[in-house]
């Protein structure tokens, strides 16, 4: 397939494994167990009518309200008296900064809880737990990136969002057995908010003996180094601001009490908000505010600007790779989205309120690609390109890698079965393979490539 277009070889892939579709329940109690919780083959609905995150993560929609229901948990306690207790003090405060409280408090916040949960959280499943050869393939990047560093004696690779470090343990392996000189010079840097997902990542690395390959790093003290950046699913995590579109102008969505309950109230935008000029921004990026629907809810994150910024800091020459869901501008802002992407994921549900379980759902919004380009560019890195996940998986290789299961011979039926299942889902257009690969380099020339990027 070397010499074969990108779109043919997605589509070769994806007609492969569609094919295999009603065999899903043979690998369903492998599923299980790895979860630990009951496995539910995809649903797969019109791309156009669910958020790629939900139909990848298997949810179930909820609505913002449901009269006959029972309350939903308003959520922990001391955070939740905590939130209440400054607005109370303060006033409405932005949404930004209750995500922030909600997901980061150092002691209470959602990321920051010592309780560790199968998948990210316990409440969906990313692309690195579904099957190996989402790291697997991923390392034919960094190989590629080696090389074009000038195949260094040296390689820092850090993983933004690590966990507990499943992906890193899947592309070391990768590496070892297919790119032995890059394994030997790799330096894999883990970097998580959560000091407990770290240690726990030290320790199983240290289990099998890959405690001098890897470290973990404090995200908020990372020091200038060459090499390569990953996140994968981090950016949709970090605080929005809501803001409402009124006769073609911006008007902010605060966060306030009403009775007791936390609510939204729309108000002049907040100082930060109002310091971007987004008018000017989004005029740049083609959208055109006055064409909107009244009433349209449109999330932009300040957060997601400022971590770009941090993070093109800490690479003083090399690649990054941002994998999320999201879309660029004049996509994102339009059509069944411009009621807002803000979610809250659960124990595999997803809810639109993001004022019930606080702290104990993680709350994400899609990225705005443009967004990031932007902040990069300005803080000195060169766009790459943006691509699917799709597109980029199947440049890098990952039909060659489930081709390799058919020779050998001790690779059961169930075990390739998974993996045909795991493929389709990684590369699905409807789900997961819709996700955004947005790649990034610096002092790598004015017109870097990458080869997740380069057209075969």
């Amino acid at each position: 397939m070397a010499g074969e277009p990108c779109a043919k070889r997605i589509s070769k892939l994806v007609t492969f494994a569609v094919s295999l579709r009603t065999l899903y329940q043979q690998v369903i109690e492998t599923f299980s167990g790895r979860y630990g919780t009951r496995y539910q083959p995809p649903i797969y609905n019109d791309p156009h009518d669910r958020d790629a995150r939900a139909v990848a993560a298997q949810t179930i929609e909820r609505p913002m309200t449901t009269p006959d229901a029972a309350p939903e948990s308003p959520g922990n306690p001391a955070l939740v008296d905590l939130l209440a207790a400054t607005i109370r003090r303060e006033g409405p405060i932005p949404f930004a900064r209750f995500m922030d409280t909600a997901l980061y408090h150092e002691d209470l916040g959602y990321y920051r809880s010592p309780t560790r949960r199968p998948g990210r959280g316990g409440d969906f499943i990313t692309a690195p737990e579904l099957h190996p050869f989402f790291g697997f393939t991923l390392a034919h990047q960094i190989a590629d990136a080696w090389e074009r560093l000038g195949k260094p004696d040296h390689l820092v690779v850090r993983e933004h969002g690590a966990n507990i470090g499943g992906l890193a343990y899947d592309i070391i392996a990768a590496l070892s057995e297919h790119a032995p000189r890059v394994r030997e010079a790799l330096d894999y840097r883990l970097v998580d908010v959560n000091p407990h997902r770290a240690a726990e990542a030290l320790s199983a690395m240290a289990e099998v003996g890959l405690d001098t390959v890897v470290r973990a790093e404090d995200p908020a003290a990372l020091a200038p180094e060459a090499g390569v950046v990953l996140a994968n699913e981090v950016a949709d995590a970090l605080p929005v601001h809501r803001l409402t579109v009124r006769d073609g102008q911006l008007r902010e969505r605060w966060v306030t009490l009403d009775a007791g309950r936390f609510a939204e109230q729309e108000a002049d935008l907040s100082p930060e908000i109002d310091l971007l000029d987004l008018p000017a921004y989004f005029a740049d990026a083609g959208v055109d505010l006055a064409a909107m629907p009244d009433g349209a809810i449109l999330e932009v994150s300040p957060a997601a600007a400022g971590w770009i910024r941090a993070l093109a800091a800490s690479l003083t020459r090399g690649f990054a790779f941002i994998i999320d869901y999201g879309y660029d501008a004049p996509t994102l802002y339009r059509d069944h989205r411009l009621a807002g992407t803000l979610r809250g994921y659960s124990e595999h549900t997803v809810t639109d309120d993001p004022f019930i379980r606080v702290g104990e759902q993680d709350l994400t919004a899609h990225v705005d690609f443009t967004w990031l380009a932007r902040a990069a560019r300005d803080a000195g890195m060169t766009e790459i390109g943006l691509t699917t996940q799709s597109e980029f998986l199947t440049q890098l290789g990952m039909g060659d890698l489930l081709m390799s299961l058919q020779t050998q011979p001790d690779v059961t039926l169930e075990e390739y079965y998974r993996a045909q299942a795991a493929v389709y889902r990684l590369i699905d257009p409807a789900g997961l393979g819709r996700f955004r690969v947005l790649g990034l380099a610096r002092d790598m020339g004015d017109h870097p490539h990458a080869l997740g990027f380069t057209p075969i």
